[in-house]
């Protein structure tokens, strides 16, 4: 190969630019499956503007999820740009923007209390909490780590997330119910 160079020979350069550029563990992760994924469907030949559309195409072809596509040509297309083949992108795929979002989806009330009090009956206090934690607060799964005692304690959590943060308040019912279990787990908070 000339100056296109396989991708195999190139991955750690571009793990380490990615650290560089401070994108989180999880997204070097995906980006360098999405780029191993396309080094094998390239079987070491020439990285040229055919073949990244044909794996693109190839991706439509398998059956994936629009978003899904677009989300490993942005891997391939970081590298691209990296390995200063930026001749080789290729365009995303285009999506129609959902205006209203389906309301088939959402949780009703009465599901709510039935998970809440189905977990209260089985004895699982702290779900019950999570899930009430979850709904009253607005906050995502993988954000329920920043309710701490202390977040409790001052009402309010802080939260993290791909650089940025944001203010969560927690409702005064939302926070006697945590206090609560707080005290009968025997959880102290510390003044500082």
């Amino acid at each position: 190969m000339n100056e296109h160079k396989s991708i195999s020979e190139h991955i750690q350069a571009y793990a380490n630019n990615l650290r560089l550029e401070e994108k989180s563990a999880a997204t070097i992760e995906k980006y360098l499956r999405d780029i191993r994924g396309f080094a094998r469907w390239l079987g070491g030949r020439e990285i040229t503007k055919e073949q990244t559309a044909a794996w693109k195409a190839y991706l439509v072809e398998q059956g994936y999820a629009p978003a899904s596509v677009n989300a490993m040509l942005s891997a391939l297309n970081g590298l691209l740009d990296f390995l200063g083949l930026a001749d080789c992108r290729v365009k995303f795929l285009k999506l129609q923007r959902r205006m209203f979002r389906d309301d088939s989806r959402d949780l009703t009330r009465s599901d709510y209390d039935a998970l809440t009090a189905a977990a209260k009956s089985q004895g699982k206090e702290r779900l019950a909490l999570l899930m009430e934690s979850i709904c009253g607060t607005g906050i995502r799964v993988s954000e329920l780590r920043h309710i701490t005692a202390e977040a409790v304690r001052e009402g309010r959590a802080a939260v993290r997330n791909k650089g940025k943060t944001r203010v969560i308040l927690i409702p005064a019912a939302l926070r006697r119910l945590l206090l609560g279990y707080m005290k009968k787990a025997g959880v102290t908070i510390h003044d500082r």
